[in-house]
């Protein structure tokens, strides 16, 4: 069920939705602010429909969106009127090639205007359906007729792109904590719960205006859980449980872990991200070998929440025991704070492209921790919580491949780094000594937390 809220929440975001950029031109006139796919020659359906096909070119200049008027003799008001009346658009007259410039690198996509002329009525480029009207001058009445008719239609000063991904990501973990071990020299380490891999899902909605400027939210979860065991006759290590007493059995919680049949480590982890952040495009550069790239420059407000437990229980076969008891470890971290960044995309081909962004910041660390022994009558034993606020530093670095599937849609997959400093991890609330009230009620908070693994999904503009 867990996994199926997270995928129906993912796609709701999906419904407002990513992760977007594009190039600020030379004249740097409305509608400058070019995306990949509308450069790319993508998402050109209003030129399509005017019989006008987009090429692709490598350079590009003020004058590359110039599409001179054809030339057409002066004619009476009524043999043009006969033309308006049988819909038959000026623009099928000749072959006209618009060049969209040749920098298709862009730290984000979607269909925003592109000012195109013909004479001098625009026609720019958006997601909607074309809408093109022919109208004659108002001056046909004195003769003084102009050689052309405009084309207009519906516009946009925007792009809007949302996406989904997924995340197959590992974490670092605690130093080697050793719990318990049996007659056979076997032991039970807490990062014997080893999780390999997490996988989880996320969703973005991104938007971006002419003026190369945009805001863009960013959404991930992940959620897991693994257990450990370890047979046979079982003894703890942890040092100061005899000091714990176990009142219904009249013995301590060491002598209830010292008969244990088998011992069992449970550990669970949760990550929550959530990102707004303000855009404006830097501009465009080029590499060795004449290959385009572009960046942006963004920074906004992150929420990021890590929670994860341990529970490290014995079942015991012995009848003036519990059957089963637990000894639990929480660790809550939630971090809120501000962060900058650029992201970098270099053209590789048409459609390929190389990606890489990075950001970092300084966010204050909401710290709670927990650790309770407990049987499964419900009888608790011992029961100690802390809470602290820490400065944590984040850091974040991401690389991959972008592919233009279609007009409107392309596929990503790629690495992503993220490291935190000042947090606290379950594993290291473990006091040295149960025995001392100083180590169970004051949090470590001095833990670091890597996560690295990969990410893939797609982006449609919309």
């Amino acid at each position: 069920m867990r996994y199926f809220l997270q995928f129906c929440f993912s796609l709701a975001l999906l419904a407002l939705t990513s992760q977007t950029s594009a190039q600020l031109n030379e004249d740097g006139v409305i509608g400058s602010y070019q995306s990949i796919l509308s450069r790319a020659g993508y998402g050109n359906e209003e030129l399509e429909a005017a019989g006008i096909q987009p090429k692709l070119a490598r350079k590009q200049s003020s004058d590359d969106f110039i599409i001179d008027a054809p030339e057409l003799p002066s004619k009476l008001v009524e043999e043009r009127s006969d033309q308006i009346g049988s819909n038959k658009n000026f623009l099928q007259s000749q072959d006209s090639i618009v060049d969209y410039g040749g920098s298709y690198s862009s730290p984000t996509w979607g269909n925003t205007v592109l000012p195109n002329r013909v004479g001098s009525g625009p026609i720019q480029l958006s997601g909607l359906a074309p809408q093109n009207t022919t109208t004659s001058s108002t001056d046909c009445d004195t003769g003084a007729c102009e050689p052309f008719e405009r084309a207009s239609n519906r516009q946009r000063n925007a792009s809007l792109v949302g996406g989904v991904f997924g995340l197959n990501l590992r974490r670092n973990y605690e130093d080697d904590l050793c719990f318990g071990y049996n007659l056979n020299g076997d032991t039970l380490d807490s990062t014997d719960a080893d999780f390999r891999s997490m996988n989880g899902l996320g969703a973005s909605l991104a938007r971006r205006n002419e003026c190369g400027k945009g805001w863009e939210t960013i959404f991930w979860y992940l959620d897991d859980e693994v257990t450990a065991s370890l047979d046979g006759t079982t003894f703890t290590h942890l040092t100061g449980l005899d000091s714990i007493s176990h009142d219904p059995s009249g013995d301590t919680i060491e002598d209830i872990y010292n008969s244990g049949c088998c011992s069992e480590i449970y550990r669970d982890t949760e990550f929550l991200n959530f990102e707004f952040n303000l855009l404006r495009n830097g501009g465009t550069y080029q590499l060795r070998g004449c290959r385009d790239a572009s960046f942006e420059f963004y920074g906004g407000f992150r929420l990021f929440s890590f929670d994860e437990s341990i529970r490290y229980g014995s079942h015991s076969w012995d009848t003036n025991h519990p059957y089963w008891t637990e000894y639990e470890i929480e660790a809550n971290n939630l971090l809120t704070g501000f962060q900058i960044g650029c992201r970098n995309e270099i053209s590789i081909t048409n459609r390929l492209r190389l990606v890489f962004s990075g950001i970092s910041g300084g966010f204050s660390n909401y710290i709670e921790t927990q650790q309770m022994i407990s049987d499964d009558a419900g009888y608790v034993a011992m029961n100690h919580s802390s809470s602290d606020n820490q400065i944590s530093l984040l850091g974040q670095f991401n690389a991959g491949l972008s592919m233009q599937i279609s007009r409107r849609l392309r596929a990503q997959v790629g690495y992503q780094l993220m490291g935190i400093s000042g947090v606290s991890l379950a594993g290291d609330q473990v006091p040295y000594n149960f025995g001392h009230a100083y180590d169970l009620e004051n949090s470590d908070v001095n833990g670091s937390l890597l996560l690295q693994g990969l990410y893939y999904g797609g982006e449609l503009c919309f």
